[in-house]
């Protein structure tokens, strides 16, 4: 999650929500201020972005991203863009009426452009981003979630302090100018948000009282008092619907205008199942894993932890994952990659993510090159037995899930491959991230990386791989369903846990599907478009293809649909303009 990240709605990213001075962490060794960034004497903005092209296509791709800005600011502070990130979403009726009718006249000029003209790689950036602002307006005409998703504008504006205090903690006076804005957005969200459901509810109350603590912390107490009152003011209420969806229109329009995936919901499903039982079938197929027995030094270091250790062994294993992907040889490691640090989880984040299982990568016009992990909070009463069983896992990542999760957030997965589209000239390719390339990416690796030795050659690993395969095409099969309206949340939870009906746990990974519409179909519907590039590119190069020059090749693309960095990488025409204007 990605990574970021990491990583929900088509054009979201998670960071991390804590005060400032807690995030000013010292530059480790390895870390670098290479990348695009920008001098801090002269922070990089929208107007002057080095996008590159015909200035016609220039001046329709900075209102794009100025609308994008517009409605997720943290868009622009999650890239270093600081000055640009100083607004709260909004969607009120005018402003809804002025950003449509903008996307409505910026599709029109892309349309009108003659762009089968231009090189290829700016024909790629036309075609995606007349695909987010066909996107951006559907949502805002069509989809219209906040009419009862309060957390369309709290978690944006979690997101954009996070990124913030993360990437310019030099410069506080910014989080302060953000939440001033919050009690003005608070009473637009009360009257453009009249249909919440439960669970809206229950996501936007827990991130406006994370929002609270922080104001408290940063002594912004009016802020702090109106988002109390707002989230008395929705505990009070009794909505008549558990959740809501999108609808399978409007899913499936997703799928092929903003996902631009070569299957529809109904024909991923089908592969999904088909994948299960292929699954199902090998790891049943393969024997028991020895149970680990810890020794004195486990036990003696389980009782010795604390939330520093905790992520000192978490950060040993993103060390050691970096080297494992050097050593295998099959991805290339640019020296202007930082590491990927780890840190607890921040409470806004936990309604929507749960406590861990995202990442955020460094921005791309910034100073710091360092990524951040966010594991689980530790406490003083953790259990002798739950301490004893987290440093066991972690001491041998390799042979069970540990090993998986962290390459799959940091090392070879969403860190590198962020950090590496950090590094493209484009800032299109950097900006406005792909959800199935970077999900589909970070599973993807997950298997390469083992296959490559960085899960060593024990029994357990080839199980944690197949396991880790199988949790994410489970996805496909609930979040398909959910949004269709075939199944309601408590029946996908109660097959998901194999629970008999109404028994099943309605967790945070279940939540995405309404929370983040189609994100939690990237991660298989991205590894099998990468799968299925590979296999073209090598059949096209045959004996002369290797593997490493094509994983190198493809994030070399940066973070853009996998369609177009096969366009690009097969010498295939770039996928056609829609039809007809939304």
């Amino acid at each position: 999650m990605n990574p970021h990240a990491l990583r929900g709605r088509a054009l979201a990213a998670l960071w991390l929500l804590l005060p400032s001075a807690a995030l000013a962490a010292p530059t480790p060794a390895g870390a670098s201020a290479s990348g695009a960034s920008a001098s801090a004497a002269a922070p990089m903005t929208l107007a002057r972005l080095p996008i590159p092209g015909p200035r016609p296509f220039v001046k329709v791709a900075r209102d794009i991203l100025d609308v994008a800005f517009t409605l997720d600011p943290s868009l622009a502070s999650g890239a270093g863009l600081f000055d640009d990130a100083l607004r709260v979403p909004t969607y009120g009726p005018a402003p809804v009426g002025v950003l449509s009718a903008r996307l409505v006249a910026d599709l029109k000029a892309l349309r009108a452009l003659p762009w089968r003209s231009y090189p290829v790689d700016v024909q790629v950036d036309v075609r995606w981003l007349y695909a987010v602002a066909e996107t951006l307006h559907r949502q805002l005409t069509v989809e219209r979630v906040y009419v009862r998703r309060p957390a369309q504008w709290l978690e944006p504006l979690a997101n954009n302090l996070i990124a913030l205090g993360s990437y310019a903690p030099g410069r506080p006076e910014l989080q302060d100018r953000v939440l001033a804005m919050v009690p003005a957005m608070l009473q637009e969200v009360r009257t453009v948000a009249t249909e919440p459901t439960r669970r809206d509810l229950e996501t936007g109350v827990r991130v406006a009282r994370a929002l609270e603590g922080m104001s408290r912390l940063r002594s912004q107490t009016p802020v702090a008092e109106a988002l109390a009152a707002w989230a008395a003011e929705a505990e009070r209420l009794t909505p008549s619907r558990d959740f809501g969806v999108i609808g399978k229109d409007n899913y499936a329009w997703r799928y092929e205008h903003s996902l631009l995936f070569p299957r529809s919901p109904e024909e991923l499903l089908a592969d999904a199942r088909l994948e299960l039982t292929r699954i199902d079938a090998a790891l049943a197929a393969l024997p028991p894993v020895p149970e680990v027995l810890p020794d004195e030094a486990a036990r003696a270091e389980a009782v010795a932890l604390t939330q520093e250790r905790l992520l000192a062994l978490y950060d040993s294993v993103q060390a050691a994952n970096r080297a494992a992907t050097i050593a295998g040889g099959w991805v290339t490691v640019p020296e202007a990659v930082g590491p990927i640090l780890t840190r607890p989880t921040p409470e806004a984040m936990i309604p929507l993510t749960g406590d861990g299982g995202s990442m955020n990568p460094p921005p791309t016009y910034a100073p710091s090159n360092i990524g951040y992990w966010n594991v689980e909070h530790f406490t003083a009463d953790w259990t002798e037995a739950a301490r004893l069983q987290t440093v066991t896992a972690w001491r041998g990542f390799r042979e069970n899930g540990a090993g998986t999760y962290a390459a799959h957030e940091g090392f070879p997965g969403h860190h590198l491959q962020l950090s590496i589209a950090r590094l493209n000239p484009d800032p299109i390719r950097s900006i406005l991230p792909d959800c199935p390339q970077n999900e589909g990416w970070g599973l993807y690796a997950e298997s390469v990386f083992a296959a490559h030795g960085g899960l060593g050659s024990g029994p357990g690993a080839q199980r944690a791989v197949l396991g880790s395969s199988r949790g994410r095409v489970a996805r496909v099969v609930y979040d398909v369903q959910i949004e269709q309206g075939t199944w309601t949340l408590q029946e996908a939870a109660d097959w998901k846990y194999r629970a008999a009906p109404g028994e099943g746990r309605i967790d945070e990974d279940l939540a995405r599907a309404v929370n983040w519409p189609t994100q939690l179909v990237c991660y298989q519907g991205g590894k099998s478009q990468i799968i299925a590039l590979r296999e073209a590119v090598a059949a096209r190069e045959g004996s002369a293809f290797d593997e490493r020059r094509f994983h190198d090749a493809f994030l070399a693309e940066g973070s853009i649909p996998i369609a177009l960095i096969r366009a690009k990488m097969l010498g295939e025409p770039v996928p056609d303009l829609p039809a007809a204007l939304p």
